[in-house]
């Protein structure tokens, strides 16, 4: 996380600073939730007799969450027949880029990397894949082979808001996290109107999970798994830890947990500000632009027309994405009439990037050379220019929001 002193002056408002209490017992929690569950019979009903289990996990972009619960999921599977012998893991991380061995060991720990077979879901694979089934929105459902195979599909991740899906989380780890690439592709272009340039689709939005043609796409094209599939969700709190924990039937553990989240990371205010200061968090939150827009996106819901966000983002990764990084290959005013000859995997953040600076002044303090944040309409945020951004800026016009990328602001 990269930190900024601020100048001697007004104190404007923080918030989002505040996160829920961790879970005092998370192995136990867990196990409640197991056995528990929403909307189906308790994990120990499903787990078959023979034949493997599946068990997916998101990547190391979305944090430490997973491999909190993950431990006791695996040690519950272990008691009720399905120990590693039978249980493979799954790095669930669509097309984002392949983890390493020591990442993944680092994500899991060198007790469950050491013991369990790791697979690492590779969506351009086409060997690896096999089609279930077209959705009621046309998208041909492509999965990894092994997983559809697997006798049981247990999912294991933390949700979070999500600028196009609504939430993350639950049925992700299927599409995308397991689908191929046509697959990925055919369903995040729902993202976009018909023409792309004119933006994100009706119902894409933050938060909103009825009436959003992802989701929709998504939670159907996941329940056309064979096996049973079963959710751990978990909400995340500020080192990463599990503060909620809901389990059962793909939809129904997704939405409380989406729910509880919107509960304890919605930030109400009165009015927008003028000045907005901002960090998208520390990693994973910021480990390239294209993880760090949600941040820059969330933080401008707070930003009155032509007000300034300044936003403190390391991307020590970079772009993190070739199609994103295409789509501005000529520069911001470019990116509509590129992004309606041709929709690439994540022009819908493009698009998204595209409208926020077309409506407020984004400046970025992050390890991008300056350039870069120019193509893409951003200006460089320096340290020592901070006193002049916010002279004559009155306390009541300036917001902080410290963790931008878990904290969802809301104009009442």
């Amino acid at each position: 996380m990269i930190e900024v002193p601020l100048p001697m002056g007004p104190v404007p408002e923080t918030a989002g600073r505040a996160f829920p209490d961790p879970l005092h017992h998370t192995s136990l929690s867990v196990k409640q939730a197991l056995e528990e569950p929403e909307g189906c019979g308790p994990l120990s009903d499903l787990i078959p007799s023979s034949g493997r289990v599946a068990v997916l996990v998101s990547d190391l972009t979305r944090g430490k969450t997973a491999a909190a619960i993950l431990v006791p999921a695996l040690e519950y599977l272990e008691r009720h027949g399905a120990g590693y012998e039978r249980t493979t893991i799954y790095i669930a991380g669509g097309m984002h880029r392949c983890q390493s061995t020591a990442e993944i060991e680092t994500q899991l720990g060198a007790a469950v990397a050491g013991r369990y077979s790791i697979i690492r879901h590779d969506a351009r694979d086409a060997s690896s894949l096999v089609e279930v089934g077209t959705t009621s929105f046309g998208t041909r459902c492509l999965f990894n082979r092994e997983v559809v195979e697997s006798a049981l599909v247990v999912g294991v991740g933390a949700v979070s808001f999500h600028y196009f899906a609504g939430f993350g989380g639950g049925r992700k780890l299927i599409l995308p996290g397991i689908s191929g690439e046509e697959t990925i592709l055919a369903n995040h272009r729902r993202s976009l109107r018909e023409d792309p340039a004119e933006g994100l689709s009706a119902g894409c939005e933050t938060g909103v999970l009825n009436g959003n043609p992802v989701h929709e796409d998504m939670i159907e094209g996941a329940s056309m798994l064979p096996a049973p599939v079963f959710m751990l969700c978990a909400v995340a709190g500020a080192g990463g830890e599990p503060v909620f924990i809901s389990a059962g039937d793909i939809d129904a553990a997704h939405r409380i947990a989406s729910e509880k989240l919107r509960e304890e990371y919605t930030l109400p205010l009165d009015s927008s500000r003028r000045v907005v200061i901002a960090s998208a968090g520390g990693l994973p939150k910021d480990i390239n632009l294209l993880q760090a827009h949600k941040a820059i996106r969330h933080a401008s819901l707070a930003v009155e027309d032509g007000g300034l966000l300044l936003m403190a983002a390391a991307c020590p990764e970079g772009i993190g994405s070739e199609s994103l990084e295409d789509d501005f290959l000529r520069g911001r005013d470019e990116v509509p009439s590129r992004v309606s000859r041709r929709y690439t995997l994540n022009s819908q953040a493009a698009m998204s990037i595209h409208g926020i600076t077309g409506r407020i002044d984004v400046k970025v303090l992050s390890e991008l050379p300056a350039d870069s944040l120019g193509r893409f309409g951003f200006g460089s945020w320096r340290v020592e220019e901070t006193a002049s951004l916010l002279d004559g800026i009155p306390a009541g016009q300036m917001l902080t929001i410290p963790h931008a990328a878990s904290f969802l602001p809301v104009i009442e």
